[in-house]
Formats: structure tokens, sequence, C-alpha cells
């Protein structure tokens, strides 16, 4: 039998609570506890450990709906999913950040004749009180050309990637942008990210980070998608951004200089 499309995690993360016997058991074995250790060690000194249980409960709940968010998904469009995938494995300068790196929910297909993936990536910053964990959905599109590594860094997000060489831009987006490539290859990274189409991300507000290696483009909308509406609106931005691009992008040839790496 199927089970019902989720639209809204936290919504159904809050109805299956709710509805759950084990969730008050727990609630209710933990108000005891507490209450127990507080009369006995004084209520300065009480511990609220026992609703860590609720916590855990509570975060399993969570993963449970956000797995079967993902994975409804690409059932319902006839998509691959994958619960994990290996940071390692993929060659994005984005993916060399922090520590505790983590890629989830996997879908791959193809969407308007092109090959794309969507995954969720977080990594950490910090330790301790000072440790910050950055989440993001990452949709990518694989493109016929080839072209060199570039990362172009659009300023206002929380965590900014600076690597290789900044290419100077036109005096209306360089507060807005950074633009990084191999040295070398400054050409090639303005031909591909041309006044035009800085133009255009400007015009349609497009908050993202976005990379180009091997031969695929990939976004990096900040933060964790929580509802299918929140989903699909930043599918469509990416597919539109495809639309813009693709183009030039199926068409994009470099030829190496020497032995110049062309990877950040």
């Amino acid at each position: 039998m199927l089970q019902p499309i989720i639209t809204d995690i936290r919504r159904e993360v809050w109805n299956a609570i709710i509805a759950s016997p084990k969730f008050w058991g727990l609630a209710a074995l933990a108000l005891v506890l507490t209450m127990g250790l507080g009369s006995w060690v004084g209520w300065s000194d009480v511990v609220f450990a026992p609703f860590l249980i609720v916590v855990f409960y509570v975060v399993s709940v969570y993963n449970k709906a956000r797995t079967s968010f993902w994975k409804q998904f690409a059932d319902v469009n006839g998509w691959r999913y994958t619960h994990h995938s290996d940071p390692s494995q993929e060659s994005g300068i984005m993916f060399r950040q922090g520590k505790g790196r983590s890629i989830s929910h996997c879908i791959e297909g193809n969407a308007e004749d092109r090959k794309f993936r969507i995954f969720n990536y977080e990594f950490s910053i910090g330790s301790g009180r000072n440790k910050h964990t950055y989440y993001y959905t990452v949709f990518a599109f694989l493109f016929l050309g080839r072209f060199p590594h570039v990362y172009l860094n659009r300023t206002q997000n929380a965590y900014g990637v600076s690597v290789g060489e900044h290419i100077s831009l036109p005096a209306e987006f360089e507060k807005k942008f950074v633009l990084s490539a191999p040295r070398e290859y400054e050409i090639e990274a303005l031909e591909m990210f041309t006044p035009a189409v800085l133009a255009k991300l400007l015009d349609n507000d497009f908050p993202h980070d976005i990379e180009f290696v091997n031969q695929e483009m990939l976004i990096f909308s900040a933060g964790r998608v929580q509802n299918f509406g929140q989903l699909e609106k930043e599918f469509k931005r990416a597919l539109e951004l495809e639309d813009i691009l693709d183009e030039k992008l199926d068409r994009f040839k470099f030829q190496p200089i020497g032995d110049r790496p062309h990877i950040l």
C-alpha cells in the first residue's frame, strides 16, 4: 500500500509525534525521572538528562520523515534515490570545506533531456561552542562541453569560497559576485559568466553560489528544504539557469594550457 505523499517535513513530524503513544510515554517517563532526581539531589543540581531520550526520539522521527520526503519525490517522478553518497568522490571545491562532510538523499534522473542530480550536503566549521554547520541542497546538471573549474561566489551568502585567481568583473557586479578560476583560465571563466549572464542572475535575484567542474554545473542552495513548495521553487530556479547556459556549455571547448592545472 502506497504511503501518503509528504508535502511538509515539519508538519509530518509534528503529526507523527502528537499521534505517537511512544512519544507521550517517553515524555512521561522523562518527567518522572526528572522529578525524582530533583527531590533526591535538589532542584539546583537537577539534571534534565532524562529528556534526552525524548530528543533522540524526535530526531529519529524527523530523520525518517526527511528520508520519506526525498524518496517519495524521486519515486513519483521515476528517478533514482540513494540514501548516502561519499563526498570524497566529488571534485568541487565546496566538498573540501570544513569537516564532518556528509552527502545524503541523492536523486538522479533526467529533466528536459538533461541529466541532473539533487542531493543534501553539509559540513561544519569550528568546534565546541564555536561550531557552525552549513546545510545545502545541491542541484547538478551535466553538459556535453568541457570547461575549466570555475566558482562564482554570491557575496551575500553566509559562507563564501575563496580559492584560485579572483577575476575582475565590471563595476556593477564586483560587489555582488566573486569569480574564481585557476591561473591563466580567466578568459574561459569570463566567457562562461558574461555580463549578460551576471545581469540575469541579478535580475532574477538568484541567491546561490555556482560551481563548474568536470562538465557539471553545481548550484548550492543554502539551507535544508522542508517542503515541496520550497523544493519546487529552487528546482525551477536551477532549471531556469540551466536553460540560460545550456547551449553555450554544451558547445564549450577549452584547451589545457601546458601543465597548468585547470582544477581549483
